[in-house]
């Protein structure tokens, strides 16, 4: 089998309404009435220091109800290979697992020098069979 290395991040999100405003592709980047280098295609492409990132290499989602962290993100690709680690990695910060409504995770070759922000913990790259 063929292995996949990404970049992960968890956190929250106060909305549903705010975490599509910040992970979602901006309407505005694809109109030619701007400069390419001044556009970004999403807040979360801006706080990783790209101005353009394929949304077929990245995953995220929201799920804010009073569940487990494993049920909150099982539904995801490959998760049963590394939402284990992912847990133990936020434990061993302290990270209030009952607060993380939020992944992020992208192809590793995507983002040369990921970063945290406010509301997303970036917790390193983990690798997985795909």
């Amino acid at each position: 089998m063929r292995k996949e290395t990404s970049h992960f991040w968890f956190g929250n999100f106060k909305t549903e309404e705010q975490y599509f405003d910040f992970v979602g592709e901006s309407e505005d980047y694809y109109l030619e009435d701007e400069e390419d280098d001044e556009k970004y295609i999403s807040e979360f492409a801006r706080s990783q220091g790209k101005h353009f990132l394929d949304h077929d290499f990245m995953e995220s989602g929201f799920a804010n109800e009073a569940i487990s962290f494993e049920e909150k993100f099982k539904i995801y690709s490959y998760s049963p290979q590394w939402i284990k680690i992912a847990k133990e990695r936020l434990e061993d910060l302290d990270y209030d697992l009952s607060q993380i409504n939020t992944v992020v995770f992208i192809t590793k070759e995507l983002i040369k020098s990921p970063v945290s922000i406010d509301n997303l913990l970036y917790i390193g790259e983990i690798e997985y069979e795909i």
